[in-house]
């Protein structure tokens, strides 16, 4: 359709659900701008031609803006406040001790020039500003000093108050750029890329041996480009270096660079060929836009800056389960754009037990009452009227619900439970089934997150050893089976081959996994669960073509290790340790075993170090003999001191 309405940064989710009520979900966002106006220019500074000048986004009506004004280094544009700022060298070279360095501004059509900063101890190269915070920002470093002498400093727009924000930088420090939104500056020093605040603590190496002349940023799309002066070519990664990818290549000596992210476009200078050039943001369509150029260097796009509406970070709020008679808690992401100050209001009120602050943006408190999965919106509105909002659910189990197996707590084996009948719908003429927490009449995501969110609300997963979970774990999959006796629906637990288990908990697994990728970390520890039952269950249903006894572990140990086994086939198992006298210390009885794997420490035999009276034993070497049916086996294990 045609938009209307100017928009900025309005909130989208597009969503799929399948059949059985699984979900997929991607969020973003959309900006209704005005018509552009036609006469859009692009700024360059000629260094060695001592002009800064402008044209066409086209690279048609070139005109000199500012001439006979020292040596101009790195341009860049207030276009709310119509002022150019740019960098000056006053001289050729540095050879001089009487050359000059200077920060200056004037209108954009280069009347009005005002000297802000005038220096003859350093070099202002590279600048860069934040209008709504009132300060610019520059690359320096000092006259006749070829060492660690490179800073990033920053003043007011006026020049007043000059600040010394990352010192010991080299003489090669080049460009600069600011992501306002998160609060970082990012620039380049010799053959690195670097970034910190922007206050200039935090400061952190994002790439090396890049050689970059000039960067800029594509904060929405969160990378930065940078031409990259000694290899011939531009280049673009993510803000935290990875993804690291050439863009054009074979250029002569590509130096300032610039961004146009509406229009997929970015313009660079070529110091060496004297032109102005562009392509799209990935790197097709290659033009030549200006020629004929002594030696452009820092170049800026006059592209209007629309004020930015008031929108959230993060822009998204994942959907919420809460227990009845548990402490529950969320807090909502922060507006920002816009006019201050925000107001922010949920709707409809959160349910009984909860309150919400408006001052701190949260919800806390404990539910009373169940309550089915219902969708509220999240709104600031900010002091122009502008509005945003996000949509989210909260549902409300039952306690009783989360209790799978109706032990009297939610635990492990609750959790271990819900995934063996992952996707399982309630059969026709059952009344419920104990995996489907939420009575939806389907096992999904909901349940799994529900009950995970139930046992971190207890300490449980915690709270257990690795021994103790999967313990708990084997007992889900034996109380899991009498369920499923109950119920009717079968999971496979108590299957020989565990085929239909496996599935399910893989499945689960998948659609946990794909949760926390999306920043939902409802789930908790029980990833971890889920991750431990699905080795399990491949434990449990594989059938080794041997007998074999492998190594304890840990080995050495103090004060417990485990042993573990397979057995090709039903056999009585006993597993003797002996001291070096030959003497047996403990004997371990473990009875009649299935054929199968078992590795895990909820299944491998388990010694704790002591004697048949109870006694912790001496540290050193002791040999462990295993025995089933026919089958026998030594090994050596070591006693830590």
């Amino acid at each position: 359709g045609t938009p209307t309405t100017v928009v900025s940064g309005h909130p989208v989710t597009y969503t799929v659900r399948d059949t059985a009520g699984r979900t997929a979900s991607l969020n973003f966002t959309i900006t209704v701008q005005t018509t552009p106006p036609t006469n859009v220019y692009m700024y360059w500074v000629d260094w060695r031609g001592n002009k800064i000048q402008r044209a066409n986004l086209d690279g048609s009506n070139v005109q000199d803006i500012v001439t006979g004004f020292g040596r101009p280094v790195d341009v860049t544009l207030d276009m709310v406040g119509g002022k150019m700022y740019w960098t000056d060298r006053d001289r050729f070279d540095h050879t001089d001790p009487a050359g000059r360095s200077s920060i200056n501004r004037a209108n954009l059509d280069g009347t009005n020039i005002e000297t802000l900063i005038l220096s003859g101890s350093s070099v202002k190269e590279y600048i860069a500003l934040d209008i709504a915070g009132g300060k610019m920002y520059w690359t320096e470093w000092t006259h006749f000093d070829t060492g660690n002498t490179g800073k990033i400093q920053r003043a007011n727009l006026d020049g007043s108050n000059v600040e010394n924000l990352v010192t010991g930088l080299t003489w090669e420090v080049r460009g600069v750029a600011l992501d306002i939104s998160q609060g970082k500056m990012y620039w380049g020093d010799k053959d690195k890329l670097q970034c910190a605040d922007l206050n200039g603590s935090n400061v952190q190496d994002i790439l090396r041996t890049v050689y970059p002349r000039d960067i800029a940023l594509d904060v929405v799309a969160g990378t930065i480009y940078w031409a990259n002066w000694n290899a011939g070519k531009i280049q673009r990664a993510n803000l935290d270096g990875s993804n690291v990818g050439d863009i054009v290549g074979g250029l002569q000596h590509p130096f300032g660079i610039a961004l146009d992210r509406l229009n997929g476009k970015m313009y660079w200078t070529d110091v060496t060929l004297g032109k102005i050039q562009r392509a799209n943001l990935d790197g097709s369509n290659l033009q030549d836009l200006v020629t004929g150029l002594m030696n452009p260097i820092g170049i800026a796009l006059g592209i209007p800056q629309a004020p930015s509406g008031v929108h959230f970070s993060p822009n998204i709020i994942a959907d919420q389960t809460f227990t009845v008679g548990t402490y529950a808690s969320l807090n909502f992401p922060i507006a920002v754009g816009g006019i201050e100050p925000y107001t922010y209001t949920l709707t409809p009120q959160p349910p009984a037990g909860l309150l919400f602050d408006a001052l701190n943006r949260a919800i806390s408190g404990t539910p009373t009452t169940a309550m089915p999965a219902t969708t509220y919106t999240y709104t600031v509105t900010d002091a122009a009227g502008q509005t945003a909002a996000l949509t989210f659910t909260i549902e409300v189990a039952g306690a009783g619900n989360l209790d799978v197996n109706r032990d009297g707590q939610v635990s492990v084996i609750d959790l271990a439970i819900v995934a063996l009948f992952y996707g399982r719908q309630v059969p026709v003429g059952v009344g419920s089934l104990p995996a489907d927490v939420n009575t939806d009449g389907v096992v999904n995501l909901l349940d799994l997150t529900a009950v995970a969110q139930g046992i971190d609300a207890a300490g449980g997963v915690d709270q257990l050893s690795l021994q103790e979970a999967e313990a708990a774990l084997l007992a889900a999959v034996v109380q899991g089976a009498e369920i499923e006796a109950i119920a009717e629906a079968p999971i496979g637990a108590g299957n020989v081959d565990h085929g239909i288990a496996y599935h399910n908990v893989a499945a689960a697994l998948t659609d946990a996994r794909h949760l926390v990728g999306t920043g939902d970390m409802r789930l908790g520890k029980g990833l971890t669960v889920l991750k431990a039952l699905l080795r399990l269950l491949s434990e449990m249903g594989a059938i080794p073509e041997t007998t074999a006894l492998l190594p304890n572990y840990p080995n050495p140990f103090n004060p417990e290790t485990w042993i573990p086994y397979h057995l090709s086939k039903d056999a009585a198992v006993r597993v003797a340790i002996y001291n070096v006298q030959g003497s047996v210390v403990r004997e371990l009885r473990l009875g009649h075993q299935v054929a199968g794997i078992y590795e895990s420490r909820g299944r491998a035999a388990y010694w704790d170090g002591r004697n048949q009276l109870g006694e912790k034993v001496a540290s050193g070497v002791y040999f462990y003999t295993f025995t089933a049916g026919d089958f026998t086996a030594t090994r050596k294990l070591l006693i830590a001191k």
